[in-house]
């Protein structure tokens, strides 16, 4: 492959969380250390800068030029607003920095899952029946089992097994809770009990997808376990997270790997997500059927989109800087060939 020139160095831009835990500290410490490290093998120059309240406050007298600088985006939000990511990258672009992964538009449609489904459904992309539930009055459904997601949400919060009901009296319940809780409407959606996969796709021209990951949720018979929560995801001592499994790559029919890819790239395209995304996915009768689309998908070590590059064939350190290399294309493109140094000589691998 032919290598786009980029700046030599490279700002990594991570932020704070007023939740974390002194280990949750330590964690974060360890895996910037791992990033930067892997960027700096790969000859760049790297420095970090920690987000609290503010993009413009944490860079503020420390001389990084948007003309010399590449940011490479870590930052979830703000300390307090740990959400808040399409206001970071916001700041970013009114500083006129090139950075790493989705821009604003991206991000900001993907705070609200009934747009995206819109929009992905405009897009021909298939994905479960779903209907909003603004209030109790309103609710008109029949289809069980359904699961209720609030709207507003990430990383699956405030989804448990109680999010999946089979019935009105339940449904009703559920989707009060989510109203009261989180303030915001109640997505419900049928409720597709068949194999999960969670799929990477990166780059820009084009898009490619890496081999997919899947959840293993054969130690569970009920289907209100077989569903990959909050607390799965990062409650380490929950007993979901030790018997759900992690399968990379996953086996399928060539058949249903080419549907998965195609409605992967399909909804990559329909949320404009640019350098790497997180789709994931049910199989309904054999048949991919989206269930969300993360624009910023976690990239620590331990992630599934570096299990998905590691599959691929590719190191850690190649990994995260293919990253900086899809910024660079906008780099190029916005600064031009006679403002950015040669990139550095060690070769990139790709699947």
């Amino acid at each position: 492959m032919s290598f786009t020139p980029v700046p030599a160095k490279v700002l990594l831009l991570h932020n704070h969380d007023n939740s974390w835990t002194a280990d949750d500290l330590l964690e974060v410490a360890e895996e910037t250390r791992l990033l930067m490290a892997g960027l700096r093998a790969n000859g760049y120059h790297v420095e970090d800068a920690k987000v609290y309240d503010s993009v413009a406050e944490a860079l503020r007298g420390r001389g990084y030029d948007p003309n010399e600088w590449l940011i490479f985006n870590w930052c979830e939000g703000y300390a307090d607003r740990p959400w808040d990511y399409d206001v970071v990258v916001e700041e970013l672009e009114k500083l006129e920095f090139i950075y790493t992964g989705s821009g604003v538009w991206s991000l900001r449609i993907s705070r609200d899952k009934w747009q995206v489904r819109r929009l992905l459904a405009e897009a021909g992309v298939p994905i479960p029946f779903g209907a909003a539930a603004r209030n109790l009055t309103t609710i008109q459904w029949d289809c069980y089992p359904a699961i209720v997601k609030p709207i507003n949400q990430h990383s699956s919060y405030g989804i448990d097994r109680d999010a999946v009901v089979y019935d009105e009296r339940h449904l009703r319940q559920r989707v009060e809770f989510v109203l009261d809780t989180f303030h915001a409407p109640a997505l419900i959606e049928e409720f597709v009990d068949g194999r999960e996969f969670q799929v990477t796709v990166w780059g820009n021209t084009p898009p490619v997808v890496l081999p997919a990951g899947e959840l293993d949720f054969s130690a569970y018979v009920d289907p209100c376990d077989r569903i990959y929560t909050y607390q799965a995801k990062f409650d380490y001592a929950s007993p979901d997270t030790q018997h759900i499994r992690f399968l990379c790559p996953a086996m399928m029919e060539a058949r249903v790997r080419q549907q998965l890819e195609l409605a992967c790239l399909q909804a990559y395209r329909a949320l404009r997500c640019r350098d790497y995304a997180r789709i994931d996915l049910r199989l309904r009768d054999g048949q991919p059927c989206v269930i969300d689309i993360n624009a910023n998908p976690d990239i620590n070590s331990g992630s599934v989109v570096v299990m998905a590059a590691q599959a691929a064939g590719m190191l850690y350190d190649d990994m995260v800087t293919q990253i900086v290399r899809f910024a660079a294309e906008r780099w190029l493109r916005t600064r031009g060939p006679a403002s950015v140094s040669q990139a550095p000589d060690r070769m990139t691998r790709m699947c």
